[in-house]
């Protein structure tokens, strides 16, 4: 899976080299790009302050997730699929329900952009990184603040 600022992602045949399915439907850049364990679910992050899931199988968009007020710059699944983090020059990361595209929690901590993120195998915790020079843990549970990483 690659992203691109032509604003799409392709999803690739890795055994031969070419596209499966280009995924089409953000209105810019496409900055990050995710795959569930199972590769059956794709989820994209783009400059026009959204994130897209994707059915891989077919190519089509399941849903677009919208609560970021400015660019969202990377995004993660969980392994089971079940949960995406995106983040976001808003300075926030959002945890996401996948299966109807609603927000769980905003994640608020950063005083700069959120400029990277990850999951824990089991979707209990998620780590977020900022230009703020700084990585935070988070609960996922219920949106908690575990810890300050500060470097």
């Amino acid at each position: 899976l690659s992203a691109s600022s032509d604003k799409t992602c392709i999803l690739w045949n890795t055994s031969e080299g070419t596209p499966l399915h280009r995924l089409k439907g953000h209105a810019d850049w496409v900055n990050g790009c995710a795959l569930s364990a199972d590769g059956k679910v794709a989820l994209s992050a783009s400059f026009d302050n959204t994130c897209m899931l994707w059915n891989t199988l077919d190519g089509t968009q399941i849903h677009t997730l919208k609560g970021h007020t400015g660019s969202v710059v990377s995004c993660s699944l969980s392994a089971n699929g079940k949960l995406a983090l995106s983040t976001s020059g808003d300075k926030t990361s959002i945890l996401w329900n996948t299966s109807d595209g609603t927000p769980i929690h905003t994640l608020k901590g950063h005083s700069d952009t959120v400029n990277g993120c990850a999951l824990s195998a089991d979707g209990s915790l998620a780590l977020t990184a900022s230009f703020d020079n700084s990585c935070i843990l988070w609960n996922t549970s219920d949106g908690t603040l575990i810890h300050v990483l500060k470097g």
